[in-house]
């Protein structure tokens, strides 16, 4: 096998929300670059219906659009388009707990698993921790359907688990009931053909809840470290520190470099780094800005603000709402998110070493730093001056079609005229396409320092045209920026658990 990928939502593909586009994935356009062809045989990838789980933002905007234009006027539009909403969550509700989506059914048509085995939710340790098995025990077990058939906003029940098995065990074998991330990897590199390159990129979820619900809970305040915790004791808390990371990042490199050095061929790894959490859009910062040394040593000083609220979100709803992180709450997650990586960077090195006195198979390891990248690239954090290149080709479309590729939110006026953003998706946390595209960048840099061959480069125009968000901009977007009724709608989906 030429790429197997180890990861979470963004190595999924998810957007918007969404568990859905795994064919515009980072991963999938290095596939490509390496001459497979995806959705085929040669590199299988899942479709998700109904726009995924647990619901795709895009889908919705675009559905309600269709409906009602530019532009919802007045109570009586305002009510229709909530029954709108209700049946566009419905459906996506019906289609997996009930319909071709629901865990009895085959995903996969022949095939029995996809090199990527990247899901959503994912910390370090849920890579040896979460199979099939466990996902399918938890839906069983779970009676509450988020409030319930019949009432309004229900989604599929048990997302984490079903996008969890969707992934593991797309065939829905029971043999492969038991396999985790890890187990796949040994499954293909120890009993099957081999994996010449692997992608391992996890730890984002070990901070990102923070962001996601407004709130630290550290692990500091367990009475249990992490690794001795069941899932739903992992699930109270969304920062690790950095000593119960270090340990599961510790455990994860030696189940993996153990599992490569028992295999059938040389493997390269390539390690991605942990972004900072706090420069996804979904978190605005409100209030005063202020300058202070960049925890990651990359910027030479970095802009922060007094207090993070959710995007679309002023310093009014902040401190009325309690939704929101202080200053120092969200340097302690970026110092926090500072340490991972310096825990990375030394692993990688001692199994560079230790690979080096190991027989058997050739192993290396790559560092990739996404972290990094996304840094340059902040454009609040940079003052508003990105010191990260964009490709030329990038920079030759932006100028012909009037677009942009930054961190800001997605803006577009009611004309359909894009103004900001282009790198996050509608859940201010995930790539776009060309988001994808730049991560893909930064692994093809380190696959072409490895000496991985390539067969052709990244189609920046095919990559664009992929991206609908860009070529085709919302003009129902100021109803979210405008109206908090909306905004406030997508927040309370976006918070479900």
């Amino acid at each position: 096998m030429k790429l197997f990928t180890i990861g979470d939502s963004i190595s999924q593909g998810f957007m918007s929300m969404a568990a859905a586009r795994t064919e515009l994935s980072y991963s999938t356009l290095l596939a490509r670059c390496m001459g497979l062809v995806p959705g085929t045989d040669e590199y299988s990838i899942p479709m998700w219906g109904a726009g995924g789980l647990p619901f795709n933002i895009e889908n919705l905007m675009r559905s309600l659009q269709r409906q009602y234009g530019a532009d919802i006027r007045g109570p009586i539009e305002w009510l229709a388009a909530v029954t709108s909403v209700n049946g566009f969550l419905d459906n996506i509700e019906d289609h997996y707990e009930r319909g071709q989506g629901n865990i009895a059914l085959p995903q996969a048509g022949r095939r029995q698993f996809y090199p990527n085995v990247s899901v959503a939710g994912f910390t370090v340790a849920d890579a040896w921790k979460v199979t099939p098995r466990l996902c399918l025990d938890r839906i069983a077990m779970d009676q509450e359907k988020n409030g319930g058939d019949g009432l309004f906003f229900s989604l599929p029940n048990c997302r984490f688990e079903r996008t969890a098995h969707a992934v593991l065990n797309p065939s829905r074998d029971p043999q492969y009931d038991d396999f985790s991330q890890l187990r796949w990897l040994e499954h293909h590199h120890v009993d099957g053909e081999g994996v010449e390159n692997l992608i391992l990129w996890l730890g984002a979820n070990n901070a990102l809840g923070t962001i996601v619900r407004m709130d630290v809970m550290s692990t500091e305040e367990a009475e249990d470290p992490p690794l001795e915790m069941d899932l739903d004791q992992r699930n109270r808390f969304n920062l690790w520190t950095t000593e119960h990371f270090e340990a599961e990042y510790e455990e994860l490199m030696e189940k993996v470099h153990d599992t490569l050095t028992r295999g059938k061929c040389d493997c390269k790894v390539f390690i991605g780094t942990v972004p900072a959490v706090t420069i996804a859009p979904l978190a605005r910062g409100v209030g005063n800005s202020r300058e202070e040394d960049d925890p990651f040593k990359v910027l030479k000083r970095a802009t922060y603000f007094d207090r993070y609220t959710y995007f679309l979100f002023d310093h009014d709803y902040a401190r009325r709402s309690g939704n929101s992180l202080t200053f120092e709450q969200a340097y302690q997650i970026d110092s926090t998110i500072a340490e991972y990586n310096k825990t990375i960077k030394r692993i990688v090195t001692a199994y560079n070493r230790k690979s080096r006195d190991t027989e058997g198979p050739k192993v290396e390891y790559f560092l990739v730093d996404i972290c990094d990248q996304l840094l340059r690239l902040a454009f609040k954090r940079n003052h508003g001056k990105p010191t990260y290149e964009l490709p030329q080709e990038i920079i030759d479309l932006n100028m012909r079609l009037g677009r942009t590729v930054d961190t800001v939110y997605y803006t577009v006026d009611r004309m359909g005229r894009m103004s900001a953003g282009g790198v996050f998706s509608l859940d201010g946390v995930h790539p776009t396409a060309l988001g994808h595209g730049l991560i893909a960048l930064e692994f093809l840099k380190a696959f072409e320092k490895a000496k991985v061959p390539m067969v052709r480069g990244l189609d920046w125009n095919g990559i664009a045209a992929s991206d609908s968000l860009y070529t085709n901009p919302i003009s129902l977007m100021p109803e979210l920026y405008d109206n908090t009724r909306l905004a406030e709608l997508l927040l309370d989906l976006l918070r479900l658990p």
